[in-house]
């Protein structure tokens, strides 16, 4: 069919139309007066008038582009291809990071009258047939026009909370816009009325979603949220929610959530508010809304600390999968204390049968901190790293120690009171903390802090009774605690059975990094010493020898056990840190000149500090009382 025959067929309006376009490329002004003549002679042409608009909009005409669309969204509301442009402007409004198409739609949108736009954008949001969309216009209508946030605010959030139903978890894009997008615009809304019941779900929800956040993997979370899936500083925009759920509840605690940085502030307000008559006590049902401020303040500080002080200990903790950890794992474990009236070296003497029960001991432990090298070729011989104390408490430990006494605390408040710890366990479950291994070892170690050994030990034991496909760190971290706490118990056999368990798995252990310099401290005997203690190779047999060191003197020179076999081991032993332990090594000397002799096999296989060997020599000597020692093998006498 020829171009004539084509142009005979069509429409007075079409060919109208027709004309436009062609001359739109030679001639942009006479394809203007075809498109005025079409509208005065066919005002109601939904094709003439649409023309007109991407005409403009084509000629970059904001002004006259805006002024057609809204002739076309007065008009012809039912036409499917004015939603589809819609559609392409709703999608532009939404973009974050616009091109220059995008810009200028927005641009346009903006030059469009107000009840337009609103009409424009809740007519987008009734028609589309996407959940996702339809929720993100709505949110973008409490963005744009601020003054129906209280009305348009609660109904997306009833529609996020509808939709969230179907996915499983707190990790999803419906509840990361509930809780990152719409609460922090919704809740500073002047006039909102919202039922308190609805403001505690919500927190739930908000609590939810940031600690699965940060405890979940950076790859598994972009395969559940659809978007970018990175959110900057998640603790401090829960605090945040925290602070804004407050406000509308009327707190006194709200305004300290300004910061994550008050969070030691935050539990001090707490504990003033419960010693100053804070209704949480009674029945269910009573204490009002105290027991709620109380709760949720407390159980986001106390995650707060908990990750802190997991994140200090595991600092590969839910990194991204290739990322490499700076610093290698660590553990807390009982450790070690010289009584202030000895020298530094002198060996510490371990807890005596008679000593009071640490569940009884009111003194608060001193707390140490390796400052493990990082991972890499082992440093030089005889390097010691570690961070001093300056003052009892373990503050001068750093933010770990602050981190797990923080974490405590909230703990046995939330624990003090019947509907506290019936809510706290509640919200515990709703978080998953049945899969939370790292609320396993926190409890453990809070066990130790308190000095409520034996459950400890207890749970300690079921740990290793349930080892099932446990990494090897879990497995030494494990056993290092128990031997220490067993140590502590004065269970020193049990301690050394542990110690050595952590030895064979050290075997095929390979790196560096250097010793701990805090292991022992000089404090009172009365005074508890918990260190924690990098799972590195060093300081792992670093530990292990101290507590073997410990453990044989023990029964060498305070149960009086001469026995020749262990005061070998004893000496081998020495070498490791020599000379730390030379006074120990001179008490054992007095203990084999009084017996006469010495009987020791293993001597010429595993003695080889000059020091020692010198002393030995000199034993053997008319002037070292000429002392009967048997410390060669046959096999080399007989050479």
């Amino acid at each position: 069919m020829s171009p004539e025959e084509e142009q005979s067929r069509l429409s007075d309006e079409e060919y109208l139309i027709f004309r436009a376009k062609e001359e739109q490329k030679r001639d942009p002004c006479a394809a203007k007066c075809w498109m005025i003549t079409a509208q005065a002679l066919f005002p109601q042409n939904f094709g003439i008038q649409f023309e007109v608009y991407q005409i403009e909009k084509a000629a970059k005409n904001v002004k006259e582009a805006a002024k057609c669309l809204g002739v076309l969204l007065r008009k012809f509301v039912s036409e499917p291809l004015l939603w589809r442009e819609v559609d392409t402007i709703m999608a532009a409004l939404r973009q974050t990071t616009p091109d220059s198409q995008t810009s200028f739609l927005a641009y346009l949108f903006n030059m469009l009258p107000k009840d337009v736009q609103l009409s424009m954008v809740l007519s987008a949001a009734e028609r589309s047939q996407d959940t996702m969309t339809r929720c993100r216009l709505m949110l973008l209508l409490t963005t744009t026009f601020p003054e129906t946030t209280a009305h348009h605010g609660l109904k997306l959030v009833e529609s996020l909370l509808a939709a969230e139903k179907h996915c499983t978890g707190p990790i999803n894009p419906f509840r990361r816009m509930l809780v990152c997008e719409l609460l922090p615009r919704l809740l500073q809304t002047r006039g909102l009325e919202v039922r308190p019941k609805t403001l505690h779900s919500l927190l739930s929800r908000a609590i939810e979603f940031y600690v699965a956040y940060v405890t979940t993997p950076p790859k598994v979370m972009q395969s559940m949220l659809e978007s970018d899936s990175k959110i900057e500083d998640p603790w401090q925009q829960l605090f945040s929610v925290v602070q804004l759920i407050g406000w509308n509840l009327g707190w006194d605690l709200a305004s300290y959530f300004e910061n994550i940085s008050n969070r030691e502030i935050i539990l001090q307000r707490i504990q003033a508010l419960v010693e100053g008559g804070a209704r949480l006590g009674g029945p269910k049902g009573e204490g009002g809304e105290d027991v709620r401020e109380v709760l949720y303040t407390t159980l986001t500080i106390f995650l707060h600390a908990l990750m802190d002080y997991t994140k200090r200990l595991y600092p590969d903790f839910n990194q991204a999968e290739g990322s490499t950890a700076s610093n290698p794992p660590m553990t807390l474990v009982e450790a070690f204390v010289y009584p202030e009236c000895e020298r530094e070296e002198t060996v510490i003497m371990p807890p005596k049968r008679s000593r009071p029960s640490l569940d009884e001991d009111p003194t608060i432990p001193v707390i140490t901190v390796s400052r493990p090298a990082p991972i890499g070729p082992a440093p030089a011989a005889g390097a010691v790293v570690g961070l001093p104390v300056s003052t009892p408490g373990g503050i001068s430990a750093g933010g770990l120690s602050q981190a797990l006494t923080t974490a405590i605390k909230c703990w046995d408040l939330l624990n003090s009171y019947e509907q506290l710890r019936a809510e706290f366990v509640r919200l515990l479950e709703s978080l998953g903390t049945e899969r939370w291994w790292w609320l396993r070892v926190f409890t453990v170690d809070m066990l130790i802090y308190q000095g409520r050994l034996a459950e400890a030990a207890r749970e300690l034991r079921h740990t290793l009774t349930h080892r099932g496909t446990q990494l090897p760190t879990t497995f030494i971290s494990t056993n290092l605690k128990l031997a220490s706490v067993l140590y502590a118990m004065n269970n020193l056999s049990g301690a050394a059975e542990a110690v050595l368990e952590v030895v064979t798995q050290l075997q095929s252990w390979v790196g560096g990094g250097g010793l701990s310099g805090d292991l022992c401290i000089t404090a009172a005997p009365n005074r508890r010493h918990l260190h924690v203690l990098a799972l590195t190779r060093s300081q792992c047999l670093q530990f292990a020898t101290t507590l073997l060191i410990h453990a044989l003197r023990h029964r060498i020179i305070i149960d009086r056990h001469s026995d020749d076999l262990c005061i070998g081991h004893l000496i081998t032993l020495l070498q490791y840190e020599w000379p730390k332990y030379v006074s120990t090594f001179e008490e054992v000397l007095q203990i084999i000149r009084k017996q006469g002799g010495f009987s020791y096999p293993l001597f010429y296989t595993y003695i080889t500090t000059p020091d020692i060997l010198e002393e030995f020599m000199y034993l053997a000597t008319k002037e070292g009382g000429s002392l009967q020692l048997d410390i060669i093998p046959v096999n080399h006498t007989n050479k």
